[in-house]
This record gives structure tokens, C-alpha cells and sequence, in this order.
């Protein structure tokens, strides 16, 4: 459901990804210290690796937004781990990642979460295991209506719609997500949270072709927000 809000009280919303080329590790010079830290703590390699993409990917673009130099900006962390901006609390941002593709969505006036996944992201025997821990019993019933194709397709949507959700009021999967309550199908409305009472609005959709791969994703807001565009980066631009 589209809210009737003017251009001035919506949020302003970027989106860009980035697909992080196979190579050396990733230079680290413009992280913090305690990113840097954070980064040498992950025994996997792949999982370092998307960190510090991601550090990089948002101290560029966030830097470039706000006039700094990328490794001037402060970032902090919430107590639940969640990313902000010290100096710029009117701009909140969130990452995500799915093998080499790593998300920014960057929003200004409000808060923002955003989730992304590959189509093959799980088999119909994961999705069918999993379905019944995040899908509220509305949802897995709606869900189970449909044929074995699209009740994978419409389970990937509520997977990011959720994660979305959570992960813009700070909790992501540590909160229950069958606290957020979808209408599979829709890429765009609105609903009252119950994990804060507060309103939020979601847009769903895909990404894909030879560059991209095929992705799902979603971003929610805690205001409503005109559709954003994708920026998509050439492999290594920052790094």
C-alpha cells in the first residue's frame, strides 16, 4: 500500500552493489583500526573478505556523499552490531551479502535494512525445512498454495522482506521473524512491526542478467521512500 506522503517528507534512498573480483586479499588502509582488527578476527577467508569489501564499498560511497575522505569517516557499532555514522545521524545505511555480491542501501530522513540473496540461495528441500520457522502460519499457508516453483520464489521474497524489516530496526534474525507479517507477492507496501509498533515500508525485487547474476532483494524503511535505482560498480573500482 503506497502512502500518499509528498516528495519532501519521503526518504531519500541509494542503493549500489558490488561484485568483488577473485584475487589477493583486499587492502585494508582506509579501515579503522578496529576494523582492521575485526577483519584479522575471521578464520574464514571468504568471510573476511566480504567484511572488508563491504568496509570498503561504504566508506567510498558514503565518503563521496558527504564530502570526507573515506577513512576520515567514523563508524560505530551498535550494541546489537549494527553500523552507523557517529557524525552524520540524518544518514543511515546497511550492508548485505550473498557469495561475491555485497549490497549498500543508504537512507536519508530514516532508517533502513536490506537483505540480498541468489535465487539458488536454497534447494527445495532447505526451503521446505526452513519455511516453517519464518513464515507465520498466514504466510506458510498462502505459501503452500501455490506450485512447487513459484512457493520457492514467493519463500525466497519473504526471506528478504524479513531480514529486511529486522535489519532496519537493529535486530535482524535475532528477533523472531515471524514477527513481521508479509503478503507474498507484493513488492511494496506497508505494515506496523511488531517487534517496534513503529510503521515500515518494504520494496522488493530482482537484480540479474550477465553482469548482475540473479539476485532477490529487499530494502524496508522506517518512512516511505520514492523507488530507488541500482548502481552497480565495475569489478574493482575501489579496490
Amino acid at each position: 500500500m503506497e502512502t500518499d506522503q509528498s516528495a519532501e517528507q519521503r526518504a531519500q534512498v541509494e542503493l549500489h552493489s558490488l561484485r568483488l573480483p577473485d584475487g589477493p586479499p583486499l587492502p585494508v588502509s582506509i579501515l579503522s583500526e578496529t576494523e582492521k582488527n575485526r577483519a584479522a578476527a575471521f578464520r574464514s577467508c571468504a568471510a573476511r573478505r566480504l567484511f572488508v569489501g563491504g568496509r570498503i564499498l561504504c566508506r567510498n560511497i558514503i565518503g563521496n556523499l558527504v564530502g570526507s575522505a573515506p577513512q576520515a569517516l567514523s563508524v560505530a557499532i551498535t550494541a546489537s552490531g549494527r553500523p552507523y555514522l557517529r557524525d552524520y545521524p540524518d544518514i543511515d545505511f546497511n550492508l548485505s551479502h550473498t557469495r561475491d555480491r555485497i549490497v549498500l542501501a543508504i537512507c536519508r530522513g530514516g532508517r533502513i535494512g536490506i537483505d540480498i540473496e541468489r535465487l539458488d540461495a536454497f534447494s527445495e528441500k532447505e526451503a521446505g525445512e526452513i519455511m516453517p520457522m519464518i513464515l507465520s502460519e498466514l504466510e506458510l499457508n498462502q505459501v503452500h498454495q501455490l506450485d512447487t516453483r513459484h512457493r520457492h520464489e514467493a519463500f525466497l521474497a519473504c526471506w528478504v522482506q524479513k531480514e529486511a524489516a529486522l535489519k532496519c530496526f537493529g535486530q535482524g534474525f535475532l528477533a523472531d521473524p515471524q514477527s513481521v507479517i508479509l503478503m507474498p507477492g507484493k513488492t511494496t507496501f506497508s505494515f506496523e512491526s511488531q517487534v517496534s509498533g513503529e510503521p515500515i515500508f518494504i520494496r522488493s525485487g530482482r537484480i540479474g542478467g550477465e553482469e548482475t547474476g540473479d539476485f532477490q532483494w529487499a530494502i524496508a524503511t522506517s518512512k516511505a521512500a520514492a523507488k530507488p535505482q541500482w548502481q552497480h560498480h565495475k569489478n574493482g573500482i575501489f579496490l
